[in-house]
């Protein structure tokens, strides 16, 4: 069981990428919406360090940042298309455990099977690191021990 299910499983009904709990907003992870932007916008950089970073432009004009430590792994564009499919679902199960005034700082996918997916209190000095983990299929909360 991960800690996010501990703390409760109610998810919400998305209608086209709107969640009508938000009053009908957009989200910023929609699916269709965020592997569009991956495919057409995307900007690679390897840095110093020897990472590679994606960044993502969203529709708020923010920025998704992706890192991965091996900047020529063969698993990189099958990750991260599979993140940007179960990004919204991690996401919204997320903002309900932290109440909102939470948002992703980044991404680490440390391996093709592990990442990290990195919350920055608005406003403040937190973060709240959640493991991910590949299920074959997509992303999803890795379960805590």
């Amino acid at each position: 069981m991960t800690f996010l299910q501990f703390v409760g499983d109610n998810t919400s009904v998305l209608r086209f990428g709107w969640s009508r709990r938000s009053g009908g907003n957009p989200s910023l992870f929609e699916p269709r919406e965020l592997l569009h932007a991956y495919e057409n916008r995307p900007t690679r950089e390897v840095r110093e360090s020897g990472e590679l970073l994606i960044e993502i432009p969203l529709s708020d004009a923010s920025i998704l940042e992706i890192t991965v430590p091996d900047p020529s792994a063969d698993w990189i564009d099958s990750r991260v298309r599979g993140l940007c499919s179960s990004l919204g679902n991690i996401d919204r199960r997320a903002q309900r455990v932290l109440r909102g005034g939470f948002s992703i700082g980044w991404i680490e996918l440390e391996s093709e099977q592990e990442g990290i997916i990195d919350y920055w209190e608005n406003g403040v000095n937190n973060e709240y690191p959640i493991a991910i983990k590949w299920n074959g299929k997509a992303w999803e909360e890795a379960p805590t021990t």
